[in-house]
């Protein structure tokens, strides 16, 4: 699906959005051998998910529709870009861990992205923003303990953010944290889904929110988009 249609993903019947894991959030798994296929990926595990599996038996929360009583979930690969696609029911999960709950982590290596994180544990969180925490390969390895990151690893910040903030307030935060030293992604986080920090602080009057039901182009990502259901708590 092309990034910048309208959310045309609509949900059947069968797909339900209520509380539990939310894009992210990282699966600690007591049951590996539960997880099946995303309906649309590939339907046979390629030969890496098992060796990564029985080594760190984790996986994080993707945004995708979620069939009754599934948490869809990404399996990452040993190389950047090699991801399985899956879905697994709750029970089959020991332990979640969201991106805030990171956000104090003890640096694992001597890495300048989290030399960066250390750093951000040290600056004001604004007040429109309840929480926050890395993302990505630093979240990923502050939660599991296996070496994800590396020298050049930028780093993902996820943000909360509940109710509207205007632009400037966003940009303000963009200029704050492009003193960390190293290049910092920030994903917003609002009821709806989430999108680039540094798309809605140009404030060109549309940002790309992505759903659990598809990417829509929208003037306030805050307001719910036609197609949209609510993230999970």
């Amino acid at each position: 699906m092309p990034e910048t249609s309208a959310c045309a993903l609509r949900p059947g019947p069968t797909y339900v959005v209520g509380p539990g894991p939310r894009p992210h959030d990282l699966l600690r798994l007591a049951r590996p051998e539960q997880l099946v296929p995303a309906p649309c990926g590939e339907q046979s595990p390629p030969a890496w998910v098992h060796a990564c599996l029985e080594r760190t038996p984790w996986v994080v929360v993707r945004r995708a529709p979620r069939p009754r009583a599934l948490v869809p979930v990404g399996v990452r690969g040993p190389r950047r870009g090699q991801r399985w696609a899956a879905y697994l029911p709750p029970e089959a999960v020991r332990e979640t861990v969201r991106p805030e709950d990171l956000a104090a982590g003890a640096a694992p290596r001597d890495l300048p992205v989290f030399h960066a994180i250390t750093d951000l544990a040290a600056l004001s969180r604004p007040a429109w923003a309840p929480a926050w925490g890395p993302g990505g390969s630093a979240g990923f390895e502050l939660a599991t303990g296996h070496p994800a990151a590396h020298e050049g690893s930028d780093l993902d910040l996820v943000v909360r953010v509940p109710r509207p903030v205007p632009p400037a307030a966003v940009a303000g935060l963009l200029r704050t944290l492009s003193g960390l030293p190293v290049r910092v992604d920030v994903q917003l986080q609002s009821p709806w889904g989430g999108f680039a920090a540094a798309e809605y602080a140009r404030h060109t009057g549309e940002v790309l929110l992505r759903t659990d039901v598809g990417p829509c182009l929208v003037a306030d990502p805050w307001h719910r988009p036609a197609t949209a259901r609510p993230e999970p708590r």
